[in-house]
């Protein structure tokens, strides 16, 4: 029986967004040598929930895999259930595209996954030295909902033109310190002053947040209070750009 999220149309990928980022070495290493469809999908999923995390450990759980509807849909669908998740990250520690390391919680014994990279060994390795606590709580990456606003890298690409790797770098960073607004309404402006450059709009975002935003009322925040609130109480990520 066909499902309604079936018969909803797919409008396809956006030219730039959020993405997993896979090594191409998992192509020619580790896929040719995967048996079963869990296989795959323990792989995909670990890596695709670790990169939601904010901070290290990057690193998840069966049980927060299997919590996420997407994630237990596709091992039903295609795997044999929670079964299937289990016996995919075993083969995964098996090839060591994932690592595995059990540690003791408030909740008793849990096994955090992590992708097989060298942050993820150094990340072990202070687990097991103290120096870093694993707690199921924080290996829980929650799949985010769809953007309400455009985001930074589809407003480059319709304003300006085709990202470049060092130009996604610049976004990505100025996405992480500068309000959804400001960036609209900077490419906005930009726009309407037919200039297409993405220098301009990163100044006037480093000016509008040293100075304040021209069309803010006299009884905003003190200059102060708008750099703890939106730079972390300096000016450092903005020294970064120049």
């Amino acid at each position: 029986m066909t499902s309604q999220a079936d018969r909803a149309a797919f409008d396809g990928f956006p030219g730039i967004g959020k993405a997993t980022a896979i090594p191409n070495l998992f192509f020619t290493a580790v896929l040719p040598k995967l048996t079963a469809p869990g296989d795959l999908l323990a792989f995909l999923w670990t890596a695709r929930l670790v990169q939601e995390l904010p901070a290290e450990p990057r690193c998840v759980t069966a049980a927060a895999i299997w919590e996420h509807e997407p994630a237990r849909l596709s091992f039903e669908t295609l795997a044999s259930g929670r079964p299937g998740l289990e016996a995919g990250l075993q083969r995964c520690l098996e090839l060591r595209a994932l690592l595995a390391l059990e540690a003791r919680t408030a909740t008793g014994a849990e096994t955090f996954y992590f992708v097989n990279n060298p942050a993820s060994r150094r990340a072990i390795a202070r687990a097991r030295a103290g120096r870093l606590e694993l707690r199921p709580g924080a290996a829980v990456a929650p799949l985010r909902a769809p953007e309400e606003r455009p985001g930074i890298f589809r407003l480059y690409e319709e304003h300006i033109g085709t990202i470049t790797p060092l130009v996604a770098e610049k976004l990505a960073e100025a996405e992480s310190v500068y309000p959804p607004e400001w960036i609209e309404a900077a490419f906005r402006e930009a726009a309407e002053l037919n200039v297409r450059n993405w220098r301009y709009i990163q100044r006037m975002l480093e000016n509008w947040a040293l100075e304040g935003r021209p069309d803010e009322t006299p009884g905003r925040d003190a200059l102060e209070d708008a750099k703890r609130r939106y730079l972390g109480g300096s000016l450092g990520h903005i020294a970064r750009y120049r």
